[in-house]
């Protein structure tokens, strides 16, 4: 009997110091590829390096090597060369537009991003399509007056939120010790997917949470 292997996903990494725009990212392409997420450009580096992505997301401004360096020391590597490369900055001039598409940055989106279209252009890029240039609507949102809300207790949230990711991914390891010898790839498949997807809200909550 022939078994078809598990359809490989793709991956994308997210570079960005703010915890908040690292959630919405996550939140954005969650469920269109693999998510691996750095804050600072050495640590990208070193994620590109041991992940390969297919595409990285790379805010222009880092705490250490800016985006502009991250890309250039890519490019320096013949096995991580061709990585496509989307900025999301809160840099809106044309020096930095045009220094970005020089250094072969594929889209430059400016903050806030429009999810939709963040959406589409990841999506263009993973799948290989031709592509024109997209631009984004860049007039500021309109100011919504909210009422005041309760202070939120971050920390006490992720840690609940760890704890349950834990305990899921203790559940599939137990699922994954009772299947049987010899079963094929789409036995396995589910529960490897779980791993994985619990795997990567620990990183975010990991990256939120400043404890990276």
């Amino acid at each position: 009997m022939t078994t078809n292997p598990a359809p490989q996903r793709h991956k994308v990494l997210i570079v960005d110091d703010d915890p908040g725009m690292v959630h919405l990212l996550a939140r954005t392409l969650l469920d269109m590829a693999q998510l691996h997420f750095a804050v600072r450009g050495d640590d990208a580096l070193a994620k590109l390096a041991q992940h390969k992505p297919d595409l990285l997301v790379i805010d222009a401004e880092l705490p250490d090597l800016d985006g502009y360096s991250v890309i250039a020391r890519l490019r320096e590597n013949p096995q991580l060369a061709h990585t496509a490369v989307v900025m999301v900055t809160s840099h809106d001039d044309a020096s930095h537009r045009q220094r970005a598409f020089a250094a072969g940055v594929l889209d430059f989106f400016t903050k806030p991003i429009d999810r939709e279209l963040i959406r589409l252009r990841v999506q263009q890029i993973l799948n290989g399509e031709s592509m024109e240039l997209i631009e984004l609507d860049e007039r500021p949102l309109p100011v919504q007056r909210a009422a005041p809300a309760a202070p939120i207790d971050v920390h006490a949230v992720t840690s609940e939120l760890f704890e349950r990711m834990s305990a899921i991914l203790s559940q599939a390891e137990t699922l994954r010790e009772h299947v049987r010898p010899g079963a094929d790839a789409s036995e396995i498949y589910p529960i490897q997917r779980i791993q994985e997807e619990c795997a990567e809200v620990i990183q975010l909550l990991v990256t939120i949470s400043g404890e990276d």
